[in-house]
């Protein structure tokens, strides 16, 4: 009798904690079933469905116009590129400089080390927008102003980045580097040819975050760029509200195809990104 009562107290255990994964699930898939659903719907259809449950359901006239247009009217694809191109220098440069950061701090002893380290955490809390002028009149000082490289260098170092990699490279065990050491190489060496190669999935983490982050980044680009040569999707997207009439439909066009490199990039580093949280919870 008390197996059958623990068994049914199991069941309906695991029945409440599925549905709440469900739900959890619902609130953050909704928004982007929303979105897609409306990017294949005219204008007076989306406003019709806007406040009922018809606007998560591809129901009425579907059409591709508002992607065509989006494609034609806004000249996506330049402006895709000049995404494409700050986001690859930005990360591949973040991936790499915040890793040799993290890989000082974690694992070698110098004079001053705790109190960068609390530095580091200090500035993890200090809004963006506290510092852009300040990032703002460097760039300028350095003439990068309306430039990929404007764009893409001076965001690369982010403290929570740096703390990422040093709680990576923390628990990493001495002996590799102390074997390392040994055999001749030198701190440099045992950076790129063992410490790194070891530590993707924290790559992939902080690739998944900075080119999110980079991606759809609007206050930089609006203060860096002065006309449409190197201006960013997110700019772009501004081009479909005006004073007159918002584009409801090439707006939602816009942000799907907005949406897409996102999933790519994560479904390319899933594995590393849930092998890194795991071997995290592991840790902690």
């Amino acid at each position: 009798m008390r197996s059958a009562m623990s068994k049914e107290k199991k069941m309906m255990y695991l029945f409440l904690m599925y549905a709440a994964y469900i739900l959890v699930a619902f609130i953050f898939i909704a928004p982007i079933v929303y979105m897609t659903v409306s990017s294949l719907k005219t204008d007076s259809q989306i406003v019709a469905d806007m406040s009922t449950f018809k606007a998560f359901l591809p129901v009425g006239t579907l059409t591709f116009d508002n992607f065509t247009q989006v494609i034609q009217r806004v000249d996506f694809m330049k402006f895709f590129k000049n995404s494409a191109v700050v986001a690859v220098i930005n990360v591949s440069l973040v991936v790499i400089v915040n890793a040799m950061i993290g890989y000082a701090l974690g694992l070698l002893d110098f004079k001053g080390k705790d109190l960068m380290i609390a530095l580091i955490i200090a500035l993890s809390i200090i809004p963006t927008e506290a510092v852009v002028i300040n990032r703002f009149m460097i760039a300028n000082e350095f003439r990068m102003l309306n430039s990929y490289a404007g764009l893409a260098l001076p965001t690369i170092g982010y403290p929570m980045y740096i703390f990422l990699y040093y709680n990576h490279f923390k628990g990493m065990p001495k002996e590799l580097m102390e074997a390392a050491i040994v055999d001749g190489e030198s701190y440099a060496g045992i950076f790129w040819r063992i410490m790194l190669p070891l530590s993707k999935p924290i790559c992939a983490t902080v690739t998944i975050m900075a080119f999110i982050r980079t991606w759809g980044d609007l206050l930089w680009p609006t203060l860096v760029t002065r006309d449409e040569t190197y201006r960013t999707l997110p700019l772009a997207l501004r081009a479909l509200s005006t004073d007159v009439y918002i584009f409801w439909g090439q707006i939602f066009a816009f942000a799907t195809l907005m949406t897409i490199p996102v999933f790519i990039i994560f479904l390319m580093f899933q594995k590393q990104f849930i092998q890194s949280l795991t071997m995290s919870g592991i840790k902690g």
